[in-house]
């Protein structure tokens, strides 16, 4: 796998920047890992979005997904259709308002969830080698106010 060149000091300076790389390579080093489920990222997001919201016993609408994850219908409804053929989540249109249509979890998706558990917890351990217990509870604590930053009102 062709790795990117190394930033030079100028582009490193750029917060941007450094995490698009991290996210870049740690998403390739994910997809190598033994366990990792053939999943896209942003498949990913729609996943821990319902485990968020106990999609496998709660009822979680496509229009919701769209709203969290700021993305279109027509996203949204390509990412589910995928994540089914996959047999990870199923869907169905709410028995009240036929108009509606929600996503659950399956239990397949906890089978995998759990194998995928192992190559999560090694990819991590690799990004945060050399941290401290106090780091690391440090960085999350800056990634989390960075989130609620560019999150603020979109």
């Amino acid at each position: 796998m062709k790795h990117a060149s190394h930033p030079n000091k100028e582009t490193r300076s750029h917060t941007g920047f450094q995490m698009k790389m991290i996210v870049d390579r740690a998403e390739a080093l994910y997809a190598e890992m033994e366990g990792s489920p053939d999943i896209t990222p942003a498949q990913c997001r729609v996943l821990l979005y319902l485990e968020s919201r106990r999609g496998d016993a709660e009822a979680v609408s496509q229009r919701d997904i769209e709203h969290h994850l700021n993305v279109s219908h027509t996203t949204v409804k390509g990412l589910l259709s995928r994540l089914e053929e996959k047999g990870l989540v199923r869907t169905a249109f709410d028995s009240e308002d036929g108009r509606v249509k929600h996503a659950y979890l399956t239990p397949y998706y906890h089978k995998r969830h759990e194998q995928a558990r192992g190559a999560i917890e090694r990819l991590e351990a690799r990004m945060l080698a050399g941290f401290t217990a106090a780091e690391k509870r440090q960085l999350n604590d800056f990634l989390g106010r960075m989130a609620r930053n560019i999150l603020q009102n979109t």
